[in-house]
């Protein structure tokens, strides 16, 4: 499960060749492939080098995780950032599929992305300071409703109290319905948290529920 490399580029490296041999699978056995990705500032380096494999990419609709309600040509947009450093090289071939529909109406944007969904090949995921993974935090009132195995919804809106703007996340039952999940760390502060989610399930660090999750293959990338 866990997966410890010296330094950023080889871990980068090992997640691209996973990535690109999982979705090459899926597109040989179905015609298509679909890869979930996460935003923030860690994934610029992977995405760079994941937008230069040698993927069938018009055959990968590439989407999001979670999305945070901004503007898509906002610097906090993960779309924004898909777009700028995702989308190129090669894989600017590839189709994509944002959440952010209605600019006005979270809720609206939520009700279209649960109508387009589609069941992913690869969900990319990171983890936050306080162990969320997606924008499942644990100090929103709707992590309950993000985390009931039973939800039939793929998407929810978040409203985390203690980080900027309101949020659209994939619950942990559609999560739990991508072929593969992969997660990606960075520090010792962070290789902590994930032992400390590791010892037992808490809605404390929403992480865990992947962690001990037995559905999905789960690969977690380590890097210092």
């Amino acid at each position: 499960m866990l997966k410890e490399y010296p330094n950023d580029e080889h871990c980068v490296l090992a997640m691209v060749e996973s990535i690109a041999s999982h979705l090459a699978s899926e597109i040989a056995a179905q015609g298509h492939a679909v890869l979930a990705v996460s935003g923030g500032r860690s994934p610029i380096p992977f995405f760079h080098a994941l937008s230069e494999a040698a993927i069938d990419w018009p055959r990968v609709l590439i989407t999001l995780v979670d999305e945070r309600f901004v503007p898509t040509d906002h610097d906090d947009s993960n779309e924004n950032l898909v777009r700028r450093h995702l989308l190129r090289a090669r894989a600017a071939k590839a189709p994509f599929q944002g959440l952010i529909t209605h600019p006005s109406d979270i809720m609206s944007c939520v009700l279209h992305a649960n109508r387009q969904a589609k069941s992913m090949t690869v969900a990319v995921l990171g983890m936050g300071e306080d162990g969320h993974t997606a924008s499942l935090f644990p100090d929103a009132p709707e992590l309950a409703a993000g985390l009931d195995l039973h939800n039939p919804h793929a998407y929810l809106a978040i409203t985390p109290m203690s980080a900027p703007h309101g949020r659209i996340s994939l619950t942990l039952a559609a999560l739990l319905k991508a072929r593969h999940l992969l997660v990606a760390l960075k520090g010792q502060h962070k290789r902590e948290m994930f032992e400390q989610a590791h010892m037992a399930v808490t809605a404390k660090l929403p992480i865990s529920f992947l962690i001990h999750q037995t559905v999905r293959p789960l690969d977690v990338y380590w890097t210092r």
